[in-house]
């Protein structure tokens, strides 16, 4: 951990940012481990502002954290890799450290540790909506555990890159395709887990990437949306007998792990999830 006393100033970087927990979580941290610093958002309007940005950050912080849309770039500014991030070709989390900026991957050990709330993974076919980074991390997290993957997105040509790539990473087979209903039943109706990395439910709470009655009855169903917090998806997959997990246990992992790396220290994820329940206004 940093010296004793020091000031500890964190951030998070992205466009928006004005919608996230972070702040509230590790805040939270901070204060009840008595270490005296904050954790702020700041809003970089381009990505040709990054180089200054992270110019500044690398002298004022210990660290920060990355979000959309900047994730691919920041990779390619910062001074090395952890091997996660290098696969991944995104960095979600920062260090400053002797030899500049150290990137890493959090996402995909996010998004895994939350999806063991849902119980073993023992899974042997899944179904990803959504192409971009977060089915990027979720495709690798899931690398060692499925036979096969399918992935959905609007397109198609992005599923199928990802399908791709998620071979490279040690999945026997995987297919990627348009997000249609005639591939989402079909594809949906094989799968034992189904995962929403789409935006799909946060801007409109009434909408959902799939149709309930697609979804499969006893399946597990993780949404990486967190606000709402119980969206339109999850309640649905519930009325079907599913296992749902919400995508504020992804971020609460994800920040378990940031902390770990920014000042060797473990944090509580019920802690954690508390606090930014309390900023959302939300309740289990």
């Amino acid at each position: 951990m940093e010296e004793a006393g020091a000031r500890v100033n964190l951030y998070l970087i992205g466009k928006p940012v004005r919608h996230s927990l972070s702040p509230a979580m590790y805040n939270h941290f901070l204060a009840r481990a008595r270490i005296p610093g904050e954790y702020r958002a700041i809003e970089v309007p381009s990505a040709g502002e990054l180089p200054e940005v992270l110019e500044r950050l690398r002298v004022e912080s210990l660290g920060f954290n990355v979000t959309v849309p900047y994730k691919v770039y920041v990779a390619d500014l910062v001074d090395e890799l952890d091997p996660h991030a290098s696969a991944l070709g995104a960095v979600n989390t920062v260090k400053v450290v002797p030899g500049g900026l150290a990137g890493f991957n959090t996402d995909w050990l996010g998004f895994r540790r939350a999806l063991e709330r849902a119980g073993p993974l023992d899974y042997s076919r899944a179904l990803i909506i959504g192409a971009g980074g977060a089915g990027r991390a979720a495709a690798y997290a899931l690398s060692d555990v499925v036979d096969e993957l399918f992935i959905v997105s609007r397109s198609g040509s992005t599923a199928e890159a990802l399908a791709s790539m998620a071979e490279e990473w040690g999945i026997p087979r995987a297919v990627g395709g348009r997000a249609t209903i005639d591939n989402l039943r079909a594809l949906a109706a094989r799968a034992e887990l189904i995962v929403n990395a789409s935006p799909v439910g946060m801007e409109d709470p009434d909408s959902t990437p799939i149709p309930g009655h697609l979804i499969p009855r006893g399946s597990v169903v993780l949404d990486m949306v967190y606000r709402p917090l119980r969206t339109r998806l999850l309640r649905e997959a519930s009325t079907r007998g599913c296992r749902v997990v919400d995508g504020l246990w992804m971020l609460v992992y994800q920040a378990v792990e940031n902390i770990r790396i920014w000042l060797g220290l473990e944090a509580d994820p019920v802690s954690l999830r508390r606090a930014a329940l309390a900023a959302s206004g939300e309740e289990e």
